[in-house]
């Protein structure tokens, strides 16, 4: 009997489990902050697109952080010496680190920039839509349950239309 018992709990078990994996995609969609935020990535995605192919690159910082980097990575190490477009370099070491290690893997060339900034603006803006889908707590002086699902809704809905985050990491970086 108690084999019986044993082999039906282990039926039991793999069916929910079953059930469980095939519902994954329907339970997350029903949470409707997550299929809001989905839905933004995904949109926000395309634009990000739409921008690097279509709007013009605005010349501001890059050409000064390739002649740093450049003169940094031929070995110069004197703040005074490492100078661009825009004049002395004002950024601590980690900038050069992390901007050769840019300059490597896009040759140094703008539109391969534009678009590993893209992917870093969109995995940006997904983890903090991850974190406002997480969490239920908006603001804590409004007690109204309705009234923060409202604010989150919200609150969601304008972080992807924040162009100066966007327009930072894509057009002007």
């Amino acid at each position: 009997m108690a084999v019986k018992n044993s082999t039906s709990a282990h039926a039991k078990r793999s069916r929910k489990k079953a059930a469980a994996s095939s519902s994954l995609i329907p339970k997350f969609m029903k949470n409707p902050k997550t299929t809001m935020a989905l839905a933004l990535l995904i949109i926000d995605s395309l634009l990000v697109s739409f921008i690097i192919a279509y709007v013009p690159y605005t010349k501001i910082d890059w050409d000064a952080y390739m002649s740093q980097v450049s003169g940094f990575l031929g070995g110069e190490r004197d703040y005074k010496n490492l100078k661009g477009d825009t004049g002395p370099l004002v950024y601590p070491a980690g900038f050069l680190y992390v901007y050769s290690a840019i300059q490597y893997v896009t040759g140094g060339q703008v539109f391969p920039a534009q678009i590993l900034f893209g992917i870093l603006y969109i995995i940006n803006l997904g983890i903090v839509l991850l974190i406002y889908v997480k969490t239920d707590v908006v603001l804590k002086q409004h007690q109204g349950r309705r009234l923060q699902q409202l604010l989150l809704k919200r609150q969601i809905v304008m972080m992807p239309l924040n162009q100066r985050i966007r327009n930072g990491f894509m057009i002007s970086f």
